[in-house]
C-alpha cells in the first residue's frame, strides 16, 4: 500500500475517532449559546495577547493580567466551555501523538535537511 492510501485511511480513522466526534459534539453545544462562544473567544484573545507579549519579552500590564484572571475564572465555571476545551485537548493530543510517530519514522530526513540549512553565523 502506498503512503497516500495510508494517509487516506488515517484521515478516515481520525474522522471516526471518539476524540474527533467528541470535539464536534462539544463544538455544537458551545455554539448553541452565543455567550459561551464569545466567552471562549475573549479568553483566547487575551491568551494570545499575553503570549505575544511574552514572545517579544514585553511586560504584561496589570489590566491584561486581571482580565485574564477574570476570563479564566468564568471559563472554569462554565461546564459547556470546559467540555469543549477538554474535547479540544483530547483531540489535540491524538494529533500530537500521530505527528510524533510520523516525525520519528522519517527522522533521517529531518537530520539530512538540517545539514543543508543556511547558518548566517558561519
Amino acid at each position: 500500500m502506498n503512503p497516500y492510501d495510508h494517509a487516506h485511511n488515517l484521515a478516515r480513522a481520525l474522522k471516526e475517532s471518539s476524540e474527533y466526534k467528541g470535539l464536534l459534539e462539544a463544538k455544537k453545544k458551545l455554539e448553541a449559546d452565543p455567550k459561551n462562544k464569545e466567552m471562549l473567544l475573549d479568553f483566547r484573545r487575551c491568551q494570545w495577547e499575553m503570549e505575544k507579549a511574552k514572545a517579544f519579552q514585553k511586560e504584561i500590564d496589570e489590566v491584561t493580567k486581571r482580565r485574564m484572571a477574570q476570563l479564566a475564572e468564568l471559563v472554569s465555571a462554565n461546564p459547556t466551555v470546559q467540555e469543549y476545551l477538554m474535547a479540544e485537548f483530547r483531540f489535540g493530543q491524538v494529533m500530537a501523538d500521530i505527528q510524533k510517530i510520523l516525525s520519528e519514522a522519517v527522522s533521517e530526513w529531518f537530520k539530512a535537511a538540517a545539514e543543508f540549512v543556511v547558518d548566517d553565523n558561519e
